[in-house]
């Protein structure tokens, strides 16, 4: 497994303490600075290297969870954000995958399949606890009046490939077109969609009825 570098931004000091060393327990990944809130985390990202991921949890004090999402969006568009919170309701999930968030898992989730959400964003997929995932297929089968943004047919098969699991690679071969077609195609979806990840448009494109 190539190294993973994580930063945790988690405001209860016992859970962050035990999330640290949780993921410092993994062979390949290593949780380098814990934050208790947003503004500690910008104040480090003005001066520190960037890691390869952010771990977030939503109720922070000060700047929320999703309000840091967005301005990271801005300030390192290129750093993956992935949350990691107790909340589960719908308005909170799609407002994360909207801003940018890479993934969604729940507090409740065992260390391993925390560990393997992580893994699998990492990898360029999309990470979402089981009970995310049914919430936002129900958001697909009762979608809302339908927003095309000038997507394109190919386009739209993209997102319907990325809807079905499949990674870059595996939609490029699946329409026959180069890795790099198929990426040209993601960055226009994002781009049209205003969505800065996987999950956004995903979650963009059931809320809007365009799956």
């Amino acid at each position: 497994m190539i190294p993973i570098n994580i930063w945790v931004v988690e405001d209860d000091t016992v859970y962050r303490r035990s999330l640290q060393r949780l993921l410092n327990h993994e062979e390949h990944i290593t949780c380098s600075r814990v934050f208790p809130s947003c503004a500690k985390l910008f104040e480090a990202i003005e001066t520190e290297s960037l890691p390869d991921m952010v771990l977030m949890d939503l109720g922070l004090p000060g700047m929320g969870g999703v309000e840091g999402i967005r301005k990271l969006a801005e300030v390192a568009p290129d750093l993956t954000v992935v949350v990691l919170t107790v909340f589960s309701d719908k308005e909170k999930v799609l407002k994360s995958l909207d801003a940018g968030a890479a993934g969604y898992l729940l507090k409740t989730a065992i260390p391993q399949d925390i560990v393997r959400g992580l893994q699998e964003v990492f990898l360029g997929g999309a990470a979402l606890s089981p009970s995310i995932a049914k919430m936002v297929l129900e958001e697909m089968r009762h979608p809302k009046a339908s927003e095309q943004f000038g997507l394109s047919a190919r386009e739209i098969e993209v997102l319907e490939l990325l809807a079905l699991g499949l990674a870059v690679k595996e939609i490029a071969d699946k329409l026959e077109i180069p890795n790099r077609t198929a990426t040209y195609h993601l960055t226009n979806i994002y781009a049209k969609l205003e969505v800065q990840s996987q999950s956004g448009a995903l979650a963009k494109a059931f809320r809007a009825g365009i799956l």
